[in-house]
């Protein structure tokens, strides 16, 4: 049961927002240089309908660029997989600046804060 109520904690939205921020800090995704867009109008417009598409359906986004590069990432907690597996789960998708499907996969942290590939 205080499973179940700390991974519906964790499904409010900034939650989400902040476990998908950590995870694209400690994954090797994007260059280093690469900075946080917030302002859904500054993404491109294939961007743009993946970001409000995903809000619509419960998921949250974050626009990054390095450069001209773009890349949007999606994101929900899917508690079942989550209480499954006993750890806080991501599913992510990564597209890139043309709304092309670059990755999408499942994630947990371990203790140290590292994320790690779910078998699927």
């Amino acid at each position: 049961m205080a499973e179940t109520l700390r991974s519906k904690r964790l499904q409010q939205p900034s939650q989400i927002e902040r476990l998908l921020e950590t995870f694209i800090a400690r994954s090797s995704f994007l260059p280093a240089d690469a900075y946080q867009i917030r302002d859904p109008d500054a993404l491109p417009a294939t961007l743009q309908r993946l970001a409000l598409t995903a809000s619509l359906e419960g998921r949250v986004w974050s626009g990054w660029a390095s450069g001209l590069r773009v890349w949007l990432f999606t994101c929900e907690m899917p508690l079942a997989t989550s209480r499954e597996r006993g750890a806080t789960v991501l599913q992510v998708k990564r597209y890139s600046e043309d709304g092309e499907l670059q990755e999408a996969g499942s994630w947990t942290a371990d203790r140290d804060g590292k994320w790690h590939r779910c078998a699927d």
